[in-house]
């Protein structure tokens, strides 16, 4: 019989040498779910938290989430959930899009009723590890089950969003607690990061 959770393997300590540091940069990727070449997806062979190449079909890209606030990505988290045969886990995504009007409101009908996955850059970035430096720069959430809107609020008032949209995106039975995207090295990390946002050939 199969044991798919794997036993302790590691020491649980702080990183002394690279302190862990809270926070998203203001900047990630969001694409539809369903322009995603799965059957192309390169995971690390070492570590299965890792993908080292997350595919797009052809004629298919992301696009770009700007976040210009001090906060960018508030509200995103990752929680264990219990489960009748295992546990799982619940990504949250939350940004503000500081805008409205046709353009945003299609935005928004768009987010209702899809489902996501979205590359965010952490600003604590593993780069002064001893190997694999940068590995925790671009965390990957919605691979598994799909993003899907929770909430698209549109409050006039709000000193949060200044009137435009406060919107959180959950994916929900997540096998793993986090997924990384990491090509070998930071430099090609980066350089695969910004690729999404190309239209595939």
């Amino acid at each position: 019989m199969a044991i798919c959770d794997k036993f302790l393997e590691k020491n649980i300590q702080a990183n002394c040498d690279d302190l862990v540091v809270k926070g998203v940069e203001a900047n990630g990727v969001i694409i539809n779910r369903a322009d995603i070449d799965f059957s192309a997806v390169v995971f690390d062979a070492d570590n299965k938290n890792v993908i080292s190449n997350l595919v797009l079909k052809s004629g298919k890209k992301g696009y770009e989430i700007s976040v210009p606030t001090p906060n960018p990505f508030s509200g995103t988290t990752t929680t264990m959930e219990e489960g009748t045969n295992r546990k799982t886990f619940t990504n949250n995504l939350g940004f503000v899009i500081l805008d409205n009007g046709p353009e945003v409101a299609g935005i928004i009908d768009s987010l209702a009723n899809g489902e996501f996955v979205v590359v965010y850059e952490n600003k604590y970035k593993g780069l002064q590890k001893s190997t694999n430096k940068g590995d925790a720069t671009y965390q990957i959430v919605g691979y598994y089950q799909g993003l899907k809107a929770s909430t698209l609020e549109n409050d006039k008032y709000s000193d949060d969003t200044e009137g435009g949209w406060n919107v959180v995106l959950t994916e929900t039975k997540s096998p793993k607690s986090a997924l990384f995207l990491y090509a070998g090295n930071a430099a090609d990390s980066e350089k695969a990061f910004q690729s999404l946002t190309n239209l595939k050939a």
